[in-house]
C-alpha cells in the first residue's frame, strides 16, 4: 500500500517560504527600527539647541604682543545665558585672530543655568591677537558624547 505524498511537498515549500519572508522582515525590521531611532536622537538634540542662548558679552585679552613676557593670548571671557532651555554639559569657547587664520577650543564642562552669568579666566589661547570670540553649546548624551548645537554666537573684541 503505497501512500500519496505529492500533495505533501507543496505543503512544505509553502511553510518554508512563510519561514523565509519572516526572517527577512525581521532582519529588514531591525535595520529599519535602528536608523529611525538614530533620526530621533539627532531631531532631539536639535530641539534643545533651538532653547539655548548663550551669548559672549565681554572678553579681555593680555596685550597680544610678542614681548609681554609669555602671556600672550591669555584671555578671560564673560558668557551669559538667557532664560529657557534644559540643561547643558558645557560650552566650547573658539578663539580667532584678526585674520580668521588661527583658532583655539577651549572647552568649559559645566551647565551655565538660565539667566546665568559665568567669567573663565586665563584662558591661554596662544593666539597673539586674538580678535572674535565664538560660543557652541553642547549636550551630552546617553553614552556621555558631546553634541554640539549648531547655533552659535560670536563676539568681535
Amino acid at each position: 500500500m503505497m501512500k500519496n505524498n505529492k500533495g505533501l511537498s507543496t505543503i512544505v515549500a509553502t511553510l518554508i517560504t512563510i519561514l523565509l519572508v519572516l526572517v527577512a522582515v525581521g532582519i529588514i525590521w531591525v535595520v529599519v527600527r535602528n536608523v529611525i531611532e538614530g533620526g530621533a536622537t539627532q531631531i532631539n538634540s536639535g530641539a534643545k539647541c533651538l532653547d539655548i542662548d548663550l551669548k559672549a558679552t565681554k572678553v579681555l585679552c593680555s596685550l597680544n604682543s610678542p614681548n609681554d613676557g609669555g602671556n600672550s593670548g591669555l584671555c578671560n571671557a564673560t558668557i551669559s545665558r538667557n532664560a529657557g532651555g534644559e540643561e547643558i554639559g558645557g560650552v566650547k569657547l573658539i578663539f580667532y585672530n584678526e585674520a580668521g587664520e588661527t583658532n583655539y577650543i577651549h572647552t568649559e564642562e559645566g551647565n551655565v543655568a538660565p539667566l546665568e552669568t559665568k567669567t573663565i579666566n586665563l584662558i591661554s589661547t596662544g593666539i597673539v591677537n586674538a580678535s572674535k570670540l565664538e560660543v557652541v553649546a553642547y549636550f551630552l548624551d546617553d553614552s556621555g558624547n558631546s553634541q554640539l548645537c549648531a547655533t552659535t554666537s560670536s563676539l568681535k573684541f
